[in-house]
């Protein structure tokens, strides 16, 4: 995975140096100024929030999980992106600079079933009967890009951009399970886990234009991005006092991000301004970000507490709407 991002971030190098494609395209009267905004809906996937199976096997001897897992999932959401680009003199070079913000969540309540039994996959009590669980999830995402675009034209009615520059994120994810018994009593887990940081991105962008206006356009570009992350493993029976367990986790580490972006777009000039409207199906995927601990509190004075690190895969995809201005 090193080297393939590390031949990704080569690969425009060799494209400036070596291509023969012409970067000399002349527009009448050219606008440099773009503003744009873009309506973000998504939805959004991340392994390792499996917290209940619901049913296990009955056996005298020690026997394994049973049942179908349930997991935490987010609904559907919506979000939004701004920016501004400025087409610079030179070279057909433009500064493009944008800030976007989305925060997915859901929640989820679990009822045992007749002549079932269900079971966590979280620790729980020595002779906890588990007859209701619930879930509460939330990430909270803000995302910013500064970089520079240099325009190709690849044929009469293609245009290639190589884009390069700043990234940076701020994300956290908040999840709290709650388990009941038939005695009502309730183990509140919360692993919670927050990263913020920033690196360098670089990718393609095209657009192919077609009759009337239309065009196809797409865009993948790839990030790594260098911060600090936070994770947390927190649990209490009944009452926050009464803790449980109570972990942290303080490190730096490299976030790894692609990006994908596919769809029809329609423009028309107007006297004074150009508008832009495009519908992508846009897909960001994140590795080495999400991870939860499932530790294993100490059950008997002789015991060890153990603990068990699980990193997930997180994904965000959907349809983006986007409308530019340019004049």
């Amino acid at each position: 995975m090193k080297k393939i991002v590390f031949y990704f971030t080569l690969f425009p190098i060799f494209l400036f140096s070596y291509c023969n494609i012409s970067s000399t395209y002349v527009e009448e009267k050219p606008k440099k100024i773009f503003l744009y905004s873009d309506l973000l809906f998504w939805k959004t996937f991340e392994d390792g929030l499996d917290y209940v199976y619901d049913e296990q096997i009955v056996s005298a001897a020690p026997t394994g999980l049973g049942g179908d897992v349930k997991r935490a999932m987010y609904s559907w959401q919506l979000g939004f992106r701004v920016g501004f680009r400025y087409q610079m003199d030179f070279d057909k070079w433009t500064l493009d600079g944008n800030y976007g913000r989305i925060t997915p969540n859901d929640s989820q309540e679990i009822l045992n079933a007749e002549n079932k039994q269900m079971s966590s996959t979280f620790q729980l009590p020595s002779g906890f009967t588990l007859v209701r669980a619930t879930s509460n999830v939330r990430i909270s995402a803000d995302f910013a890009n500064l970089l520079l675009e240099r325009l190709f034209q690849v044929s009469e009615n293609v245009n290639l951009s190589f884009l390069s520059g700043l990234s940076g994120i701020w994300i956290k994810r908040d999840w709290e399970t709650r388990f009941f018994d038939n005695a009502f009593n309730m183990r509140v887990i919360i692993p919670s886990w927050h990263f913020k940081g920033a690196g360098i991105k670089t990718g393609l962008d095209f657009d192919w234009t077609m009759k009337k206006g239309f065009s196809w356009n797409g865009k993948s570009a790839i990030a790594t991005i260098f911060g600090n992350y936070d994770t947390w493993m927190r649990a209490y029976d009944n009452v926050d006092s009464n803790k449980v367990e109570n972990a942290h986790l303080d490190d730096f580490r490299v976030v790894t991000n692609f990006q994908l972006q596919l769809g029809p777009a329609w423009q028309k000039d107007f006297s004074s301004v150009r508008l832009k409207l495009v519908t992508n199906y846009e897909m960001n995927v994140w590795f080495n970000l999400s991870q939860t601990n499932r530790s294993m509190y100490q059950i008997a004075a002789t015991s060890n507490a153990q603990s068990r690190f699980t990193n997930n895969i997180v994904q965000m995809h959907g349809l983006t709407f986007y409308a530019m201005l340019n004049f």
